[in-house]
């Protein structure tokens, strides 16, 4: 079920939003910058003031709640009764490592009352909390195996839908690391092929970004005392676009959702290989992270 278009509003196919920045992970390479120690969540209140005024502008039939490790947000159920509520159409999309899942297991029920959700389990680690949390799933529910959009999936109560998923390999989107950061200087179609967020505008601070790699671009500099140099300040110049956007920028923003656009540069290619990450072998757990760096 998807939201019926209204007329009047244009159209923009998902987006999704980080109800927290913190993790409990430590991936190196994350693209919500979760290997730098985010940190702060975002409350309920502030998220529905975000989305009323941009439902007056939009209608948008897939929404994303995640984090950080959005299970860790204290107003976790606030937020996904709350995008349902102004929401009613939409399906909503709840994507948790799985990590914190054994203490708040009451998340999978919420995502099935409110139905038409797609909840999903990112498993970094093959560890024995992954499988306790994916057997939970499974022995709470009746779930039937499907195929949508070429994803294996499991349907189960009132249209929710199970998926896993195992990344085998991250893509660090900057040259250098924690402090030093720096940009790559690629084809945007180049650095697109590769792109693990295509399709993925993040909703931050109010304002809908191309990408959570560059939405949260200004905020990871500042955090860690580094200066906005002349290579950097092309893409923290980029704002995306706002509620108060012209219809033309907004279509301008729409018509691009899923195509290269000049920021994209600052991203890797293909071949820049020491960009492409290991996965499985640069997970840490938080606070290890914390301990190795002194946070």
């Amino acid at each position: 079920m998807q939201n019926k278009p209204n007329k009047n509003k244009l159209i923009l196919p998902f987006v999704e939003t980080m109800i927290t920045y913190a993790c409990n992970l430590s991936c190196t390479g994350c693209t919500n910058y979760s290997d730098y120690n985010m940190k702060g969540s975002v409350s309920w209140k502030k998220g529905k003031e975000w989305l009323e005024t941009w439902l007056e502008r939009l209608s948008i039939p897939d929404f994303g709640i995640m984090g950080g490790e959005p299970t860790l947000n204290p107003e976790c159920e606030q937020w996904i009764y709350g995008v349902r509520n102004l929401m009613p159409n939409s399906q909503i999309r709840f994507t948790s490592n799985a990590v914190n899942f054994s203490h708040k297991p009451e998340v999978l029920d919420w995502c099935v009352d409110v139905g038409n959700t797609v909840f999903k389990f990112t498993l970094h680690e093959d560890k024995p909390y992954a499988k306790d949390a994916v057997d939970y799933v499974f022995g709470k529910h009746t779930w039937k195996p499907i195929t949508e959009y070429g994803i294996n999936r499991w349907i189960g109560p009132n249209n929710t839908r199970f998926h896993i998923n195992s990344p085998t390999q991250f893509i660090k989107t900057y040259r250098g690391k924690f402090g030093s950061i720096r940009p790559h200087s690629n084809q945007p179609k180049n650095a697109f092929e590769i792109c693990i967020q295509k399709t993925c505008p993040l909703l931050y601070e109010g304002r809908i970004f191309k990408c959570s790699s560059i939405a949260l671009l200004k905020r990871v500099l500042h955090d860690f005392n580094q200066s906005v140099t002349n290579d950097w300040k092309r893409y923290t110049d980029y704002n995306g676009i706002g509620p108060r956007s012209s219809d033309k920028e907004i279509e301008f923003f729409i018509n691009n959702f899923g195509k290269p656009q000049n920021i994209c540069a600052m991203c890797p290619s293909k071949d820049d290989k020491d960009s492409i990450i290991d996965h499985r072998t640069n997970v840490i757990a938080k606070k290890q992270w914390i301990k190795l760096h002194n946070g």
